[in-house]
């Protein structure tokens, strides 16, 4: 599995996903901060686990797109994603991660996003960088300007009705 991985930190390597991952993927979005923070992008069974890596991971490879990763302890235990999403409502790449809550307030975070976000300037050669969040979800804006992003105000991307937080980052 080591040909897959994009990134080594510290503690983490970053890799590309597999359909080895569904349970992982399963665990992670049906976390309740998962969905309070992101959505319920209802994947509760392994069929539905395989269409959403095939769809967020695997198609954004074959394609050359932007991608999310797997982050990965050194023993290869699965505790995050985190890469790069094209968002129909931005004209950049989007900054996005997520980690078992087992893995939070550990520095894990902010270890793979700065690895991230070095790999977005220094092999993607990225200029811009955004990065949405709840306007709720204080610890995840904390982490953006810890990466540099600015806070930018708000965005309606989802529903008229409740606003996300837009940050960015320019890279010099």
């Amino acid at each position: 599995m080591s040909q897959n991985i994009v990134i080594t930190t510290k503690r983490c390597d970053i890799r590309k996903a597999h359909f080895s991952d569904v349970a992982f993927i399963i665990q992670l979005l049906n976390q309740k901060s998962f969905i309070e923070n992101i959505g319920d992008k209802n994947v509760s069974n392994e069929q539905a686990a395989r269409e959403y890596i095939e769809k967020s991971f695997l198609t954004p490879y074959q394609s050359g797109l932007v991608s999310p990763y797997i982050v990965c302890l050194k023993s290869g235990e699965q505790i995050g994603v985190g890469g790069f999403y094209q968002r129909p409502y931005l004209t950049g790449p989007d900054l996005g991660y997520a980690f078992l809550d087992e893995y939070t307030g550990q520095g894990l975070a902010i270890e793979a996003c700065t690895a991230l976000m070095d790999f977005a300037k220094n092999e993607l050669s990225m200029k811009a960088v955004y990065a949405v969040t709840d306007p709720n979800n204080i610890s995840s804006q904390k982490l953006l300007s810890k990466l540099g992003f600015k806070n930018s105000g708000y965005l309606y991307a989802h529903s008229m009705k409740q606003p996300i937080s837009l940050f960015a980052f320019q890279s010099a």
